[in-house]
C-alpha cells in the first residue's frame, strides 16, 4: 500500500498533514492484514504521530487531510455504515468491491426498515382520524409512543382493519363530558384481547410462545434480560436472513447488554464484518457450476446475494445434495410459505418430504381429487406426475360427483389405480355411463365375482371388497361409512317425497 503511494501519488502531495495522515492510514490498514480492511477517524486521531503531529488543532487538520486524501484517491470513504462516522479503505480493487457490496446490502436492509416504518405511519394516520371522529375532537395528536405501539401491533401480525375494529369497540361508549380524549394506549387492551388472524413469527414465538423462538431472539434475551420488541425482532431476523444466525448471535454479543439494547447498528456491524470474510473467499478458487447455480436461485428467491457464511454453507450442502430439482423445489416452497430464510431452505433440502414436489391443486375439484386419491389409492402419498395429471383433468372435469363416480367405478372393477380412474374421467359420456352402471341400474359384476349381498346402491354400483392389505379395522370403518351414506340417501329420498307427494321416486345419484 505504501509502495503504491510512493510510486503514484507522493510527487503530487504538497501538504504535510495530508502526507502524514496518508502514511499512518495505509500503515494501520496494512497491520489488519486483509485487502478490505477499514479504519475510522477515531483510530487515526488516537495514533501518536497524528495526535501530536498535526498542530494545535489536530482534529480540524485531520479532517481536512482526510478530505484531500480521498479527493486524490489515496483512500476510499463510505458512510453506509454510519452517516456521521465514515470508514476509510485503501484504494484497491478488493476495497472497491467491498464498498459496493456493503452499500448494496445496507441499502436493501434500510429500504425494508423504511417500508415498515412508512406502513406504520400511514396506518397511524388513518387511525388518528378515526379516534378524532369517535372522541369528537378536532384532531388526535399522534405521538412517537403511538407510532411505537402501532409498529408493535403490525409486527405481531395485526392488520389495520383489525386494529381499527378493536379501537371502535374500545371507544364505543361516548366520552364523559369534560373528560380528556382517550388515546391509542387506552385501546391497547381491546386490540390485544384477540389474537391476530394471521399471527407473525414474532407473535407465535415471543408473544404466544406457540413455537420455539429463533436462536437470535434467545441470545438477545440472555444478553438484554428481556425478549426483543417487535421492531427489534424484525431487525434481528433481517440480520439473520442476510448474514446467518451464527454471525448474528456473535454480533449481538458485541452490542447488546443489560444497559444497552439498541440493535439499530446490528446490520451495519455484520456488513462490516462480512467484508473480511468475503476477502478471504475471493482468495479461494471460484465456486463450481452447481454452487453458482444454487446461488442464482438464492438471489432470485430472496432478492439479495447470499452472505459469505451462507455461500460457504451452500457449497458444503451442494456436495451432499446435487439434484437441482430438490433445490429449486425447496426455494419455491419457501416462497409459497413466505419464509425468506436460508435456514428454512436448508432444512427442506436436508430432509425433503414426499409432498415437496407435488404441485398445489388448481381448484376445489383438484383439491377434492387429491384428498380422495390419497385416501383410497395412494394411502397418504401422491405421486407428483399423478398430481399434475389430476390438475390438468380437473381444469376440464370440474364436477366433484363425476370424480366420485370414477373412484367408485375403479373400486367396483377391482382396479383402484390412477390409470383406470383417468380412463373413466376422460372417456366420452356414454362410455362413462356404461362403465359406472348397467342399463337396469344394477351393479356390475367384474372378474366373475358374486354380487354383494349388502343390497346398497352407489351410483348404480355395489361397493366390493378390494384386494389389498387393509386391516380388519379399516374394512369395518369403510363398511360403517357406506352404511351411513345409504341411510342419508334414504332420508333425503323420504324428505323429497314428503315435500312433493306426487313427484316420482328418484335416486339422488342417478346421472
Amino acid at each position: 500500500m505504501i509502495d503504491d503511494l510512493i510510486r503514484n501519488a507522493l510527487a503530487e502531495i504538497d501538504d504535510l498533514a495530508e502526507l502524514k495522515v496518508s502514511l499512518v492510514a495505509l500503515r494501520l490498514l496494512e497491520l489488519k492484514q486483509t485487502p478490505t480492511a477499514s479504519i475510522t477517524r477515531d483510530e487515526l486521531a488516537a495514533h501518536p504521530a497524528l495526535k501530536h503531529g498535526l498542530g494545535i488543532v489536530p482534529g480540524i487538520a485531520l479532517e481536512a487531510a482526510l478530505q484531500r486524501a480521498v479527493a486524490r484517491g489515496t483512500l476510499l470513504a463510505t458512510t453506509a455504515i454510519h452517516p456521521d462516522h465514515p470508514r476509510y479503505f485503501a484504494n484497491n480493487a478488493d476495497s472497491r468491491l467491498a464498498i459496493e457490496s456493503l452499500e448494496a446490502t445496507l441499502t436493501a436492509a434500510q429500504a425494508g426498515q423504511r417500508e415498515t416504518a412508512d406502513a406504520a405511519r400511514q396506518a397511524l394516520s388513518q387511525l388518528a382520524a378515526e379516534i378524532a371522529k369517535l372522541e369528537g375532537v378536532e384532531a388526535y395528536p399522534a405521538g412517537e409512543d403511538d407510532l411505537a405501539l402501532m409498529r408493535e401491533w403490525l409486527a405481531q401480525g395485526y392488520t389495520t382493519d383489525e386494529i381499527t375494529a378493536a379501537v371502535r369497540e374500545a371507544l364505543r361508549e361516548p366520552r364523559r363530558k369534560g373528560a380528556p380524549a382517550r388515546s391509542l394506549r387506552d385501546c391497547a387492551r381491546a386490540v390485544e384481547r384477540t389474537p391476530p388472524a394471521s399471527p407473525s413469527l414474532y407473535y407465535r414465538a415471543i408473544i404466544a410462545r406457540a413455537e420455539p423462538p429463533p436462536d437470535e431472539a434467545i441470545a438477545y434475551r440472555e444478553l438484554a434480560g428481556r425478549w426483543p420488541a417487535g421492531c427489534e425482532f424484525e431487525v434481528i431476523r433481517t440480520a439473520a436472513g442476510l448474514f446467518g444466525g451464527r454471525a448474528t448471535v456473535q454480533a449481538l454479543k458485541r452490542i447488546v447488554r443489560r444497559d444497552q439494547t439498541d440493535v439499530s447498528g446490528l446490520i451495519a456491524l455484520l456488513a462490516e464484518q462480512e467484508e473480511a470474510e468475503l476477502a478471504r473467499l475471493r482468495e479461494q478458487p471460484a465456486p463450481d457450476l452447481l454452487s453458482r447455480r444454487i446461488i442464482q436461485m438464492y438471489e432470485a428467491a430472496f432478492g439479495l446475494p447470499p452472505s459469505a457464511h451462507i455461500a460457504s454453507e451452500i457449497a458444503a450442502l451442494a456436495a451432499e445434495v446435487s439434484d437441482l430439482i430438490v433445490w429449486q423445489a425447496a426455494f419455491d416452497y419457501a416462497l409459497k410459505q413466505n419464509k425468506r430464510d436460508w435456514r428454512y431452505v436448508r432444512k427442506i433440502v436436508e430432509n425433503p418430504s414426499s409432498d415437496l414436489f407435488v404441485p398445489q391443486p388448481v381448484n376445489e375439484t383438484a383439491q377434492y381429487a387429491f384428498a380422495e386419491y390419497r385416501r383410497r389409492v395412494g394411502r397418504g402419498a401422491l405421486d407428483p406426475a399423478v398430481a399434475r395429471e389430476i390438475n390438468d383433468i380437473a381444469g376440464r372435469v370440474t364436477e366433484q360427483a363425476q370424480w366420485a363416480r370414477a373412484f367408485d367405478a375403479a373400486a367396483a372393477a377391482n382396479a383402484l389405480n390412477w390409470n383406470y380412474i383417468r380412463k373413466v374421467l376422460t372417456a366420452p359420456p356414454a362410455e362413462q355411463r356404461s362403465q359406472t352402471e348397467t342399463p337396469a341400474g344394477q351393479s356390475k359384476v367384474s372378474r366373475g365375482q358374486p354380487k354383494s349381498t349388502s343390497g346398497a346402491k352407489r351410483s348404480g354400483l355395489v361397493r366390493r371388497q378390494q384386494v389389498d392389505e387393509s386391516t380388519e379395522e379399516q374394512r369395518a370403518a369403510a363398511r360403517e361409512r357406506a352404511r351411513k351414506r345409504i341411510e342419508e340417501r334414504a332420508r333425503q329420498r323420504d324428505r323429497a317425497q314428503q315435500e312433493q307427494p306426487n313427484a316420482p321416486s328418484f335416486d339422488a345419484h342417478t346421472p
